[in-house]
């Protein structure tokens, strides 16, 4: 009785307010987001300014889902036409495997036209940038969301020592300085005597000391710190010349015509690219060991003068709890490399238009500044990387925008998988000495050759 009277006195207050004082979204856009660097937060924070807009027709409503699992959900997703999740944020180097099962967006945006926002300004990515994650067999499948490229990390601490600086000239006749805006770019002759002098040219700590964190673990830490050295031969005049123009959908490690560029029967590139890695590594703790995780952790707590990482790790590193807090600078590697993410609808989605909608929110010019300023989300836009103000207040943001100019990147092709794979298992053995570097590289490029020829490409 007292269910029946609560029942019966809602009804006495829907009644009094009128139908149309509550309103309920009658459809859910369902958004699947990597957990990790705030992405999450990022597409949180913009469902609700969807909600607020829409939501009397449609809601968002975002879940994080872990770097590990994602693709793997994806996959079951798309292949079984569950249709669980109508956007997903997809890692370009994922392109391959699911870019047939992601929505034309030229098509969705010729359905309807009205939703396109005249103001989104396509021309504020740059280049790569578009040509990379957005595009996949001459469609466009996604918008920018989340930028990133491998950056190096330094002690300012060191670097402006008056009695390192004087030092370092003596023994290699030029000045120690790491380059900032408006500079040369390093090169990795300078790359390396600056590892090589503060591994030991000079004494800085009362314990072991390294002048590099070299990331070079089998997987994407190696696949990718790989591309930095290769990838600045492929793409010098030289290399262009004789391989070719880099096709986005392919990467660095093909020629223009899709063959395995770092094979030592089409070129020495490969070979002199790896012999570069290898020789830094000398100056880094055990490089075959270090991850994307690992690599900073030598750095943090006071070992190492220098790292490669991925530009998203300045707030962990930095945080107050690192030993080097207040004394991290960031440059240019010679080369850098490209990672990062786009948004992209599930072709099977029947909420096409509100998923354009929403992704067009998330990556516009004011929201991408926006949640630069509240998660440090690593931003896709020039205007936010190349923004004044926010360069004052962010000692990391203006290598972003430099570092897009001449970089390396990964193939995007469906076996890329297994590509990784092969050569971590193979190229690997040249930093644990089990394979010189000529037979690991020879070895890796024919294993690529023999897995690219059986997936028919």
């Amino acid at each position: 009785m007292k269910n029946l009277f609560y029942i019966v006195l809602s009804l006495i207050l829907i009644s009094c307010l009128g139908v149309s004082s509550i309103v309920y979204a009658n459809e859910t856009l369902n958004v699947a987001i990597m957990s990790a660097h705030g992405m999450s937060d990022s597409a949180q924070y913009v469902a609700e300014q969807f909600n607020k807009k829409y939501g009397d027709k449609i809601e968002v409503e975002v879940t994080p889902i872990g770097f590990d699992v994602l693709l793997d959900k994806m996959l079951i997703d798309f292949s079984t036409g569950s249709n669980l999740f109508d956007v997903y944020s997809v890692g370009y180097h994922w392109i391959g495997q699911v870019g047939l099962y992601l929505a034309d967006l030229e098509k969705v945006k010729s359905e309807y036209p009205e939703i396109v926002d005249p103001n989104y300004d396509e021309e504020d990515f740059s280049k790569i940038l578009w040509d990379t994650y957005t595009t996949w067999q001459g469609k466009q499948i996604g918008l920018p969301f989340v930028g990133g490229t491998l950056t190096l990390f330094y002690r300012t601490d060191l670097f402006e020592n008056p009695e390192y600086k004087k030092a370092f000239k003596e023994e290699y006749g030029y000045d120690l300085k790491m380059p900032q805006l408006g500079d040369d770019p390093l090169t990795y002759q300078q790359l390396y005597d600056y590892a090589e002098f503060f591994t030991k040219g000079v004494k800085w700590s009362d314990a072991k000391q390294y002048g590099m964190a070299l990331p070079a673990a089998a997987g994407d830490p190696l696949l990718s710190t790989f591309c930095c050295f290769f990838g600045d031969y492929r793409r010098s005049p030289e290399g262009i010349k004789e391989l070719g123009k880099v096709d986005p959908d392919y990467g660095d490690y093909f020629t223009e015509d899709h063959k395995v560029a770092f094979d030592p029967k089409i070129s020495d590139f490969g070979l002199k690219a790896l012999k570069d890695y290898l020789e830094l590594g000398k100056f880094s703790p055990a490089p075959e060991t270090l991850d994307w995780i690992t690599t900073s952790e030598p750095f943090s707590s006071g070992l190492s003068a220098m790292m490669i990482g991925w530009g998203g790790y300045w707030p962990s590193i930095t945080a107050p709890s690192s030993k080097v807090h207040g004394k991290v600078g960031v440059s240019l590697i010679p080369m850098p490399h490209l990672g990062g993410w786009n948004v992209a609808i599930n072709n099977d989605s029947d909420k096409k238009k509100w998923a354009y909608i929403y992704m067009q929110m998330l990556t516009s010019k004011d929201t991408t500044k926006i949640l630069y300023k509240k998660f440090t989300e690593t931003p896709t836009r020039n205007s936010t990387m190349m923004d004044n103000e926010l360069q004052k207040d962010n000692p990391d943001l203006w290598v972003m925008a430099p570092s897009l100019e001449r970089v390396s990147t990964r193939p995007k092709i469906p076996v890329l998988a297994k590509l990784e794979h092969s050569m971590g298992t193979i190229l690997s053995k040249a930093w644990t000495g089990e394979l010189s570097p000529e037979e690991a590289l020879q070895r890796t490029a024919d294993d690529w050759n023999r897995i690219v020829k059986m997936a028919g490409y």
